[in-house]
């Protein structure tokens, strides 16, 4: 009779890539379904692989949307307690991210932002604004845990209209000439090289 090891070692010789990660994301499914505390980081590494394979689509179609930078008076506050308004970034490209720290989705594509902000951290035509309407104190404590460096901040206003959405994760890529080029909801690959070649794009127009 085969030990429990043999036909583990059976099972993965038949099994697929695929098929693993399938049974893989099923067992952590039901992981979560026991035990709810561990649903955000079980949620946040599911939706880290559907990160890895989803990538982000470039709008140009010259119908984008317009962000009127002049008439927008929006006020964030970052986790240091100081305070920008978004009008200041007219004729940067804009990296905008609507987030919170219960969202799956959001945790999941994180990791894809850093490598993202990692590139362009040192390019002053290039903003990223990570945008959650939680408390500074719990953003604080989620990005310290984790080692994120991007800039993070708190909103007590409402947003502007133009950047409505009815669910979180959602990204806007902006134009220096405020045009939305990226608009995309739920966890996106923002790390890859399509998305670092959509910004060099931008800066080069």
């Amino acid at each position: 009779m085969k030990s429990l090891k043999d036909k583990f070692k059976e099972y993965l010789k038949k099994k697929s890539t695929f098929g693993k990660i399938t049974d893989i994301i099923f067992v952590l499914f039901l992981v979560a379904l026991f035990i709810p505390n561990s649903r955000i980081a079980i949620g946040g590494f599911v939706n880290r692989i559907k990160a890895m394979v989803v990538e982000p689509s470039l709008d140009d179609t010259g119908n984008e949307e317009i962000v009127n930078f002049n008439d927008i008076n929006w006020q964030l506050t970052d986790i240091n307690g100081s305070t920008i308004n978004f009008q200041d970034y007219k004729g940067k490209v804009v990296f905008l991210n609507f987030w919170a720290t219960w969202c799956p989705p959001c945790v999941g594509e994180m990791p894809g932002i850093q490598d993202l902000y990692d590139k362009f951290k040192d390019n002053n035509d290039v903003v990223f604004l990570l945008v959650s309407n939680e408390e500074l104190s719990k953003i604080k404590t989620f990005i310290d845990k984790r080692e994120y460096t991007f800039p993070v901040f708190s909103s007590r206003y409402k947003s502007p209209d133009v950047f409505f959405s009815k669910s979180i994760p959602t990204t806007f890529v902006i134009s220096k000439y405020g045009k939305i080029k990226v608009k995309e909801t739920g966890a996106v690959n923002w790390g890859g090289n399509k998305m670092e070649q959509i910004i060099k794009d931008l800066l080069n127009k």
